[in-house]
């Protein structure tokens, strides 16, 4: 996939009105196949404190090229997601995975056409999974994931947009 805008090209026509748009704190690495991504936001989160959220139900739905952004409250005891889940994600149509945890199958997640940006890399998984609550403001890095808002993502960083941003017209 062509990069068809660049992530500081976007923050430049924000400058006169900053309201409109969030810009993540850095710290997230990129793990997919895909450097450039963006989609409307869609959030989970373990409904309780020190649960974990099961990705797999979320990426067998259909994405429409949305970004899931995920707060596993930078958990560093195990991955939320791996190569399996990343290629699910790919195959239902989800343009990203934004996670406020850890990953793992590194080397395969880079072969993935799909956005993938996480705090690290563990090789260890949850033994059970709690509930989740999905379709609520997560935040963490700085920002507020609001379920529809816009993402961009690319090698310069990750921002969040109020709206749409037609991305060619910042090239």
């Amino acid at each position: 996939m062509e990069n068809l805008f660049s992530t500081a090209d976007l923050c430049d026509l924000f400058l006169d009105r900053a309201d409109g748009l969030q810009v993540l704190a850095p710290g997230l690495r990129s793990f997919g196949g895909r450097a450039a991504y963006c989609g409307q936001i869609a959030t989970a989160a373990p409904a309780k404190p020190g649960g974990v959220v099961r990705l797999r139900d979320l990426l067998s739905e259909e994405g429409h090229g949305r970004v899931l952004v995920v707060d596993g409250h930078a958990n560093d005891e195990w991955a939320v997601l791996g190569d399996q889940l990343v290629a699910l994600g790919r195959h239902n149509g989800w343009a990203g995975v934004v996670l406020n945890a850890y990953v793992r199958d590194v080397r395969a997640l880079a072969a993935i056409d799909i956005g993938v940006h996480a705090l690290g890399a563990i090789p260890c998984r949850p033994r059970e999974f709690g509930a989740v609550e999905r379709g609520a403001p997560v935040s963490f890095q700085r920002v507020r994931f609001v379920p529809g808002s816009w993402l961009y993502a690319d090698e310069d960083g990750i921002i969040v947009c109020t709206e749409e941003v037609n991305p060619r017209s910042s090239a």
